[in-house]
This record gives C-alpha cells, structure tokens and sequence, in this order.
C-alpha cells in the first residue's frame, strides 16, 4: 500500500477552481470524489465566517447546507474533471485535495499496479503533475501540504521570532486570506507539530 500527493493545475474548466473564487477567504477542504458514468461527484467541507453569501452563492451544479455558524458542507453535483478522471480510473483512492493558489494537491492511496496505472493514465490525459511525497501511509506528518507551506513560509519571514518580524495581517496578505483563516491553519498546523513531537519522546 502506497501513500502518494501529487500536485497538479488546476485546469481551466474545473469546478473546483469556480468555487475557490467564490469561496475566496475560506478553508475548502475535499471530503470525497467519486465518478459516476462520465461525471465526477464531489464533497466539500468549507469553514467560513460567511455561511449565509458562501449559501446565496453557489452556482447551480452545487448544493449546500450549513452545518454551523462557520462550517457548510457542499455537494457537487455533476462535474467533469481532467485530472480526477485518471486518478479515479487508475483504481486509486482519493483521501483528500486541497486547493492551493491555480494547484491541486491530491492525496491518493493505492498499490504498486494502481501507481503505474495511475503515471501511465496522467501522461496519456497530457496532465502536468509533479509528486510531492510517495511513501507508506502513516509515514508523512498528518500536517497537510497548505499547513506545512504557511508554517515554512511563517517561520521563513520571522512569524515565530520575538519580537515579531511579521505581523498576522501581513502574513494573511501574502496568502490572499483572512488574517482569522490564517490564525486557524496555523494553529492547526502547529498543533499537529507538537502532537508528532511529544509522541515521538
């Protein structure tokens, strides 16, 4: 068994890529994909601090409902995507995707026959990925690509330092996200650090 994130464009006609734009400002995270004839269907779990706009604004091939004053699960419909076709069709398990910037980062499980599907199918379908971590599942961290970039580049500009060489908002704007997003990815991220460390002494 095989624990595979590949990163891949965001491709022009994906879903995926509409709904990062109106969800501008939240944290989108793919629960499940599965496809069904020729269309993909999806969830997604939002957090946001705009539950009602994220609601009155899904387009027409979504449906959603609020689940709290911060957190709205979101069921694509139908769907057609260029690259969860051959991850599916592989016979690889899709885990999660996250939505990072125009990418994708998509974590997969699967078997030595299913990988090789998998290569052979994204080269055929002229999809540009890059690997970013094959190994055993339970290996990696449990901190997700998004947590580790925003830890790396926080500790980079002197987030972590003291005093303070970057402040909150101006981290957030070098993201593109709220400064209370970017408060809770960090916190996430952190605690997971600290979780992985204590358990290992």
């Amino acid at each position: 068994m095989i624990e595979v994130q590949i990163k891949t464009s965001l491709p022009d006609s994906c879903a995926l890529g509409a709904l990062n734009e109106i969800l501008k400002n939240s944290i989108l995270k793919v629960e499940g994909l599965t496809k069904i004839n020729s269309n993909i269907k999806g969830l997604l779990n939002v957090k946001t601090e705009k539950v009602e706009e994220v609601l009155s604004n899904l387009p027409s091939y979504c449906e959603g409902v609020a689940l709290s004053s911060q957190e709205v699960k979101v069921l694509i419909k139908e769907h057609t995507c260029l690259v969860a076709y051959p991850i599916l069709e592989s016979g690889c398990l899709i885990t999660n995707a996250e939505l990072i910037d125009r990418n994708i980062v998509w974590s997969v499980i699967c078997d030595d026959n299913s990988f090789l599907s998998l290569m052979r199918r994204l080269d055929e379908a002229e999809v540009d990925f890059e690997i970013i971590y094959k190994g055993k599942p339970g290996e990696k961290s449990e901190v997700t690509y998004r947590e580790e970039e925003i830890l790396r580049i926080a500790l980079e500009k002197g987030y972590f330092d003291f005093p303070k060489r970057i402040k909150l908002e101006e981290l957030a704007n070098h993201f593109g996200v709220a400064p209370s997003t970017l408060s809770e990815i960090l916190r996430r991220g952190q605690k997971k650090v600290l979780e992985k460390y204590f358990s290992g002494r």
